[in-house]
Order: C-alpha cells, then structure tokens, then sequence
C-alpha cells in the first residue's frame, strides 16, 4: 500500500471516528429531558434567567422552571412546605449555611457580590441635593417618602435596615436609625452588649414615611411612578431599570455591604426575624455580612444531574460573563464554605476549597 493510500485511509479513519464523537454528544444532549425546578433571590432574576436561556440552548428538551421571591421565603418553601426542587440560589449565602445544611443539601458555594444603592428618580424630592453624605437628612425630610423590602423575608430587607444602624456609627450620629427607621414602623433596636440587635416583628406597621414591599424588586414600580422618592436597593436592580429612569448614588465605604474588610464592623449587628414570634423555627437571628450569592444543588434533587450541569454552566467562564451582563460581581473561583468533598466532580474546577 503505498504513502497516499495510508494518508486517505487515516483521514476517513479521523474523520469516522470525529463524526462519532459529535454523534454520542449531541445524542446525549438532546436526549437528556425534565425540568429543572429553582427557587431563587428575586435579584438574581436576570442572571439566571439569561443563564436559562444559554442552558436551553445546549439541552434542547430541558426545561427550567425558576421561582423568584426573597431568599428567606423562597428558602421556606423548601424547609417548611415541602416544596420539590433542584436548585436553591440565596441573596445571602448564610442562609444556606444555617438553613439547609445538613438536612436539605451538603454543600454551599459563594459565586457572585453585589452591593447596596439608593436608587432615585427626577421625580424624586430634592434629588439633585441628595449624595452618600447628606442621603439620610433627604430621607428624615417630612415630606420625604423612603422604602425598602421585608426584612423578615428578604435579605436586602435586612441588610438595608442594618446598614442604616451601621451608619449611626459611621456618621457618629446616634440618632439616624431611631429618627428613620423605629419613628416610622415597629423595627426597634437595641444594644446587646457586644453590638446591637434590631427586632423585626411580624407586623412591620409603616408609617406613611416608610414604604415596605416583600422584596426589592417590587419597590422600583412605585420608584418609578413617583409615589415613593428613594428606595434602598441592590445595585444590579437600579442597573437594570436605567431604562425606566432610574438613577442611583452609591453607598460610602462600609455602607455599601460589599467589602469584607468591614466584616468586624458587619458583625456587631444582627436581626431578630419574627421577634414577637413563640414559635421557634420561625424566629431567626441573622447577622449582617457582606452581600455575597450562595447556590447549591439540594441532596433530593429529582433532577439531580441537570440541576448540577446548570450550576456547572453559571460557574464557568460563560456563566461569569452573564453574571458580569447582569451588573453583579462573579466570584471566580467560587468559594466552598464548608467541606469542600462534598461538592460534585463535576464542578471542582470552578471551585476553591471549603472556609
């Protein structure tokens, strides 16, 4: 056999054996089928829909079902009703530390930052005056409206309220969270030796000073509308409705939430949820932490494999990016916060090893 018809027989052999590569994986593709069922962070909303959206693309016969609310509620489904599901994407990923760990999931891992803003429009009441110095002398104004979410229910609910009791000591003005926040609803505080503790009680009762919506996301209608002045919100959320509008001033060094150097700082603050509560599981003390995302796949995840193959896309370099498009901050690698062996094969790549 001579020189040229080896050289014509090893490339139909490359290009057989190609071909049944391509065959075996667009087969084991397109033949995976189910849906994915997730409970996530209102505020992840764009990330992961548009992660969805680039999952579906790949797995053509998958469907992702994903429902929003804030992380608290959305973590209740799980815990309390019973709920099936895959996936579970927290706004605070403590939350899955302290809620899910160990009955519901083994492992957790930190993946994206965000940060806290006070969002505003020109119909805002003396917006052009407003700055991260002067925000909560505009706020404390009579005929200033003001608003953020649950903090019984969402985590940027109770980290806008403990960022206010955080800026009584960075400002050194004792009264701005009493002036603001117990004046205006039931929230109170009080100092616990070591820090303070808020108490959130089931009825926030706001005053017309003060409005408060389940989540953040359903404050930016009324923003927009004019029938509130300012509301405290993620930053991704003031991005994504520029559009409508919306305007934002950034929040001053450890007012912002997103610098773990001030965590010594965050930790002398915490909330009571539900403290006029006398059941138990429902009252929860959390302690303000920097903004940072959790995700995990829940240890009875139906579609298990699927579920751990949409995480494995949010966590690679195409996921990150979407992360970037949805103006939040990828952590990349992501972080394990607890044992790391615990974490799927299939995403140890993408993940640094446990705290």
């Amino acid at each position: 056999m001579n020189n040229r018809n080896i050289t014509i027989i090893t490339i139909v052999i490359i290009a057989v054996a190609a071909i049944g590569v391509y065959g075996y994986n667009t087969y084991s593709t397109s033949s995976e089928s189910g849906t994915i069922v997730i409970y996530a962070a209102d505020s992840l909303g764009s990330q992961l829909n548009a992660t969805a959206k680039e999952f579906k693309n790949q797995h053509p016969n998958v469907n992702v079902e994903i429902h929003y609310s804030g992380s608290q509620a959305a973590i209740r489904q799980i815990t309390d009703l019973n709920k099936s599901a895959d996936i579970m994407a927290s706004a605070d990923y403590g939350l899955i530390d302290q809620r899910l760990i160990p009955n519901y999931t083994s492992w957790n891992v930190k993946y994206a930052r965000n940060n806290l803003v006070i969002a505003y429009t020109n119909k805002s009441k003396n917006s052009s005056q407003i700055n991260g110095t002067n925000w909560y002398q505009i706020f404390n104004q009579s005929d200033v409206k003001f608003g953020f979410s649950d903090p019984n229910s969402d985590p940027a609910g109770y980290r806008a309220v403990m960022m206010i009791k955080l800026a009584d000591s960075y400002y050194n003005n004792s009264d701005i969270f009493n002036s603001l926040v117990a004046a205006n609803s039931a929230i109170t505080s009080k100092a616990n030796g070591t820090g303070y503790a808020i108490n959130a009680p089931s009825n926030l009762n706001p005053g017309s000073h003060i409005m408060i919506r389940d989540d953040a996301a359903q404050l930016m209608p009324s923003l927009e509308s004019g029938a509130l002045d300012y509301a405290i919100v993620y930053k991704n959320i003031a991005e994504q409705q520029k559009g409508s509008g919306v305007e934002y001033i950034e929040l001053p060094g450890s007012l912002s939430l997103n610098d773990t150097q001030y965590e010594s700082d965050y930790k002398k603050i915490s909330l009571v949820e539900y403290s006029d509560s006398n059941d138990a599981n429902k009252t929860k003390v959390i302690k303000l932490s920097p903004i940072v995302y959790g995700i995990t796949v829940l240890n009875n995840a139906p579609q298990k494999q699927l579920a751990t193959e949409f995480v494995q896309l949010l966590l690679s370099p195409t996921g990150t990016q979407i992360i970037q498009n949805s103006f939040q901050e990828p952590i990349s690698p992501a972080i394990a916060t607890n044992d790391s062996t615990n974490i799927p094969q299939a995403l140890q790549q993408y993940i640094t090893g446990g705290e």
